[in-house]
């Protein structure tokens, strides 16, 4: 073997030979470009600098690669940590454009029928489409959303469906995630004898003339209704959710690219990702419609032949047979709001009581007080009611029948007062219990828009300052 004395000046010697214990990897000495430094590797902070001896010591390759990484100057994430996980205000909520996902729980939904002023009604679930089930929701139902398992090779065929009438309102979906949204307004929409606040009036009677796609872009661009749907989310949320679109975004970009021009069919690749789908179901003039935001057109289901609902179930089960058999549902029912009816039955019952009163309150044996005393006109406020209302009610046929009869007397009366004072009272406390829901509904809302985030990083960095944290990872490590 030559020593290196007797090897030229002019002959090179491969700058990794040293690292392979004699072993030459070529039989021929390879030359280093001259101004492989200055032309090839990317220039080093001086805080990061290496020594000549060690990068001769490595591959070229390698070489670059870790001089550039040394060159990079990590940057301080510290404020933009700090502004991600801060709290986030109403106006950036108001302000921020997309639509989150929705969990199909009638609480959320009621809450937004509360922000958005429709207090005229009520969502519940409903666990069985069997008719005692159906027959037993509070009356009038508006409308059903239905959530599935969103398959599109499984959808009726757009010649079932037509033009939408000029008396149906209907929206379709323009953007991710507002499925939700766009069903309950399909419903409450085309809801008869219902009041929906003054700001969903409003959209309603300047959407009312527009074709189906420019009502889902006006609510679309709907900064008061996107906010109430957007009001559980948290910032960490809306980033997460932008986070998802732009992925999605890239995802379908490398599919185009990566598509096969020829006219071979292919096998289709099995979608993993579970997509839910919201849709709305509503009697409107004598007929049923399926309300689908991702279909241009509606459809109608046929006329109403009894209850609306049986044609719905119909349609319903239909579709869950059409799906596949692990497919998951929900169903959730849009009625009006117990509150109005128990209210009336409560107005009802005090009028009768009032009018027993002036008959009878002169006889010695009247042991029943006057309503408006055990009903201030206070306690009244609190059920949306006053006496006014009361007494210009017209009292139940069947109330003046029984005291048109003629054994009808004081004893009667009595007996009769202290039946509808029972009565009363278990329309107040159904009243008060079905309030306590609706308010349970709203907090529930209040309690997801607390964000703690802001509250547990500020933990966790105080954790990291005094060193437990670190303490703690090196605990874990150990063990």
């Amino acid at each position: 073997m030559a020593t290196p004395e007797q090897i030229g000046e002019g002959t090179p010697v491969s700058p990794i030979s040293n690292d392979n214990n004699g072993i030459r990897r070529s039989s021929r000495a390879k030359k280093v470009p001259s101004k492989y430094d200055e032309e090839y590797v990317v220039p080093a902070y001086e805080a990061h600098t290496q020594s000549a001896s060690t990068i001769k010591q490595s591959r070229p390759k390698r070489k670059a690669a870790q001089a550039a990484t040394e060159s990079m100057v990590p940057e301080d994430i510290g404020p933009l940590l700090e502004e991600l996980l801060s709290r986030m205000s109403l106006d950036e909520r108001k302000d921020y454009g997309g639509w989150v996902e929705l969990e199909s729980e009638p609480g959320f939904f009621n809450a937004m029928l509360q922000e958005l002023g429709a207090k005229d009604f009520k969502v519940q679930e409903i666990y069985s489409l069997d008719a005692d089930i159906l027959d037993s929701l509070p009356k009038p139902v508006h409308g059903l959303v239905f959530l599935f398992e969103y398959e599109g090779d499984n959808e009726p065929s757009d010649g079932n469906r037509q033009d939408c009438p000029a008396h149906l309102w209907f929206a379709n979906q323009t953007t991710a995630n507002a499925c939700a949204t766009v069903a309950l307004m399909n419903i409450i929409m085309n809801a008869q004898g219902a009041g929906l606040g003054t700001q969903l009036q409003d959209f309603k009677d300047c959407t009312m003339g527009l074709p189906p796609p420019h009502r889902g872009h006006f609510l679309d661009e709907n900064d008061f209704v996107r906010s109430v749907h957007n009001s559980v989310a948290r910032r960490i949320d809306l980033l997460a959710e932008d986070l998802t679109l732009d992925n999605k975004y890239e995802e379908s970009l490398k599919r185009k690219k990566t598509q096969k021009k020829s006219s071979r069919s292919s096998r289709k690749k099995v979608n993993t990702e579970t997509n839910y789908h919201y849709i709305a179901y509503v009697p409107v003039n004598g007929q049923v419609w399926e309300l689908d935001g991702f279909q241009l057109k509606p459809l109608c289901l046929g006329p109403i032949s009894g209850s609306w609902l049986d044609a719905a179930s119909m349609a319903i089960q239909e579709r869950m047979m059409r799906n596949s058999e692990f497919s998951s549902y929900s169903l959730l029912a849009v009625c009006r709001s117990p509150l109005y009816a128990l209210a009336e039955e409560l107005a009802t019952s005090l009028a009768c009581s009032h009018a027993l009163h002036e008959l009878f309150s002169g006889n010695t044996s009247w042991t029943v007080p006057d309503p408006f005393k055990t009903f201030s006109e206070e306690r009244l406020d609190q059920l949306t009611l006053s006496p006014e209302r009361i007494m210009s009610l017209q009292l139940p046929a069947s109330f003046v029948a029984k005291m048109s009869q003629p054994d009808f007397g004081a004893t009667e009366a009595l007996s009769l007062a202290w039946e509808l004072r029972m009565e009363q009272d278990s329309l107040e406390a159904q009243y008060v219990a079905e309030l306590g829901a609706v308010e349970e509904a709203v907090e529930m809302i209040r309690g997801r828009q607390r964000d703690y985030t802001p509250a547990i990083h500020q933990w966790v960095r105080a954790l990291a300052e005094k060193g437990v944290l670190r303490e703690l990872l090196q605990e874990v490590d150990h063990n």
